[in-house]
């Protein structure tokens, strides 16, 4: 239920379980969210409301005053979360989806509290002039200085052996070689964008290229897996505004050695096509045997081609695909 959650988030459910079991509660309720998210951000609330009288003490307290006092229950018991506390995740899920944020952080969790207007948590929240429409905006500001940090950084190449200009995209982790892998797109705003791929060992700072690709060659979507040394990439080669494939490349994160896996015209499709053409890379199995990918293929019709988008699956050591799941509905 909790994969999507950042470290942080997990923490406050943990901690929002442990203050329910303080009060005797056999149930987590928007109350014990709250303190669990004061635990985690002891000034947040303060920022947002300027109440610096608004702390962890002074909301266990107003809980304490109207939540009847029962025995301890042991912090091993699991405790289920209410129906109440059930919409507040799905809210905080539904926040996080509507920024176009990844993961679910602590703030998205706040959110979700101020959406349940009337549950416990929310009236101490609105008691003390703390709106759903402050912390959103705080939100918002929060992630323009960030990104603006982080573009002051790039353009000033702050970041050892990464050039000037560059912004993030993506960053991965290979356990077998303790290495990380990030993505990086030209700041500029070609479309498509230029991607650079930039490796470093996790206990040094400065990164280096991955390949020598030609000025309009992307290396983009890596993938990488938990027991092989290896991260797997498209290669796209930029032409009249948008790309043509270029293969699948496979890098040796320990011999530094780059060669071409799977070439775009030896994909082997099972179902009848004018063309196909690789989207992305979705991930690797732990085998580096198999590899998911987002295709694109050209169906005949008799009025023409149709174009249909499926998640499949491609076998390395064969290269045929096997279609998982038409994919409707996604932009791309």
């Amino acid at each position: 239920m909790f994969e999507r959650y950042t470290e942080k988030a997990r923490r406050l459910i943990f901690f929002a379980r442990y203050e329910a079991s303080q009060f005797g509660s056999p149930y987590i309720e928007s109350e014990h969210l709250l303190l669990g998210f004061l635990r985690e951000n002891k000034a947040y609330l303060a920022r947002v409301s300027r109440d610096e009288s608004l702390t962890l003490d002074w909301v266990r307290q107003r809980v304490e005053s109207h939540m009847p006092a029962r025995k301890k229950i042991a912090t091993s018991v699991d405790l289920p979360l209410t129906e109440e506390c059930r919409r507040i995740l799905l809210h905080a899920s539904e926040e996080a989806d509507s920024l176009d944020h990844k993961c679910i952080g602590t703030d998205h969790i706040l959110l979700g509290i101020l959406r349940e207007k009337d549950c416990g948590a929310a009236r101490l929240l609105d008691q003390n002039g703390i709106s759903f429409e402050a912390v959103l905006a705080k939100i918002k500001n929060d992630l323009v200085t960030r990104e603006a940090q982080l573009t002051d950084e790039l353009e000033r190449g702050n970041s050892h052996g990464i050039p000037a200009g560059y912004r993030l995209k993506n960053l991965l982790y290979n356990p077998a070689s303790e290495t990380i892998i990030v993505e990086m797109a030209r700041a500029e705003r070609a479309y498509p964008p230029v991607c650079r791929l930039f490796m470093r060992q996790k206990d040094t700072e400065d990164y280096e290229q991955i390949g020598d690709p030609a000025d309009d060659i992307s290396y983009k979507s890596p993938a990488t897996c938990e027991r092989q040394p290896i991260v797997i990439f498209n290669s796209m080669k930029s032409a009249n505004g948008g790309g043509n494939p270029d293969g699948i490349y496979m890098f040796n994160l320990r011999t530094k050695e780059l060669s071409l896996c799977v070439a775009n015209d030896a994909v082997m499709i099972p179902v009848p096509h004018e063309r196909s053409w690789v989207l992305s890379l979705v991930s690797l199995s732990d085998d580096a045997q198999t590899l998911y990918l987002k295709i694109g293929i050209e169906k005949p019709t008799s009025e023409g081609g149709r174009i249909e988008y499926y998640l499949a699956s491609l076998r390395l050591a064969d290269k045929k695909i096997e279609l998982l799941s038409q994919l409707k509905n996604i932009r791309f």
